[in-house]
């Protein structure tokens, strides 16, 4: 009988669940058939043929996975369009508008409006359109992600959490709603700006009360226990402020302000830095999701005027071009280990068009005109297989790379 009485409850709690939880507040309206892969082509351009443009919400760069663009309409449902030609192949909508969203290891993950903020995140195959994963958790309204190919970091300014490919948590960092867990936190009442990554550690800039500077926090990106980060170092810089650029497993990369100095610094710890680029004023845009790009080489920086490419491995600034509008796409590179890639070339983009650049010098061996580039805000691009995708002015703008 009491066998009975649990399966019954738990028939009763599951039900509830289904019809009150985000799974009964969604509609996945599938393609009709798998969706294709594409891994990036390597060879460089040599001119470029527009095709379609769709209007979409959101910033930063264009979001694709291997087969799709992906573009937000108006009232906050993804569409997931064929590569070449723009039309729609599946759409998934929630009850609450899109908090943020990323492709890595062959899912997209995208959070929502829930009961808890940015709450509410489900996992999709876009190819094999399937549901992997879902999970919930208390956040602000305000959310950021940037991945791995293996994890995926979702930030705000007082918490992040670090999440597998299925979406489980490997860390919880900051203010997490459970007294019960008393002392699992280092810092609770710190304010969180910049994060980023690697599937071994994660790094974030800090402003926490008490301290006399800027703090930079390196973890591990997958601890014993998911509640209990386990800091490798954790300090205060003695700047001002702190944006983070590039977390490589040698040091991080960021910008600083030491009492209006502004520089680019390499992190061995949070007291041990160096210079490696110094700047002449403030930069109108800091680093952030839209302003950053790169590699698993080189981190890309555009600073509102010109586009900074550092070494990952070293911090070593390795070339500045100015004129640009963005920080600009890694020609035939993808962040999945399994793809064949190169890092010959790199496209920026450029009032007018785009600029193609070797990728260690920064040389520029062809300007690629467009019919138009104008528009305000920072410029993002993506590729899949030849097709190049540019966010401006609230859309995404395709184009054939043609070899």
């Amino acid at each position: 009988m009491t066998t009975a009485v649990i399966i019954v409850v738990m028939a009763v709690v599951a039900g509830a669940v289904l019809l009150s939880g985000s799974a009964a507040r969604s509609q996945f309206r599938t393609a009709d058939d798998d969706q294709p892969v594409y891994g990036p082509a390597v060879a460089r351009p040599t001119s470029l043929q527009p095709l379609w443009s769709h209007t979409s919400e959101g910033t930063g760069d264009p979001l694709t996975t291997k087969g799709n663009l992906v573009t937000i309409d108006d009232d906050g449902t993804l569409i997931g369009r064929d590569a070449g030609s723009g039309d729609q192949q599946w759409s998934y909508s929630h009850a609450g508008r899109p908090c943020a969203a990323v492709f890595y290891a062959d899912i997209l993950a995208a959070a929502f409006d829930g009961a808890s903020g940015c709450s509410d995140v489900t996992a999709l195959d876009p190819t094999t359109q399937q549901y992997t994963s879902t999970r919930q958790s208390a956040f602000p309204d305000v959310m950021q992600v940037t991945a791995t190919w293996r994890h995926a970091l979702a930030s705000s300014a007082d918490r992040l959490e670090i999440w597998r490919d299925d979406l489980v948590r490997t860390v919880e960092y900051g203010a997490v709603e459970a007294p019960q867990e008393a002392g699992m936190q280092p810092r609770v009442d710190c304010t969180l700006g910049t994060a980023d990554l690697t599937d071994d550690r994660f790094a974030v800039a800090e402003h926490c009360p008490g301290d006399d500077s800027a703090r930079l926090t390196l973890s591990e990106t997958v601890p014993d226990d998911s509640r209990k980060p386990e800091e490798i170092a954790s300090d205060t810089t003695g700047a001002d402020d702190l944006w983070i650029i590039d977390v490589s497993d040698e040091g991080v990369l960021a910008l600083t302000d030491r009492d209006g100095a502004w520089a680019v610094e390499w992190f061995t710890a949070p007291r041990q830095y160096s210079p490696v680029l110094r700047l002449d004023s403030e930069p109108a845009k800091k680093p952030g999701l839209t302003t950053l790009s790169g590699d698993d080489t080189q981190a890309r920086w555009f600073d509102g005027a010109s586009t900074h490419a550092f070494k990952t491995d070293s911090g070593q600034h390795a070339w500045t071009t100015g004129g640009t509008t963005g920080p600009g796409l890694t020609g035939g590179w993808s962040r999945d280990p399994d793809v064949r890639t190169s890092r010959d070339w790199v496209l920026l983009p450029v009032v007018g068009g785009f600029g193609l650049l070797d990728h260690d010098t920064g040389l520029e061996t062809l300007r690629l005109p467009a019919s138009s580039t104008e528009g305000e805000g920072v410029t993002g691009l993506a590729q899949i297989g030849d097709i190049l995708y540019e966010r401006r002015a609230g859309a995404i703008h395709a184009y054939k790379l043609i070899a």
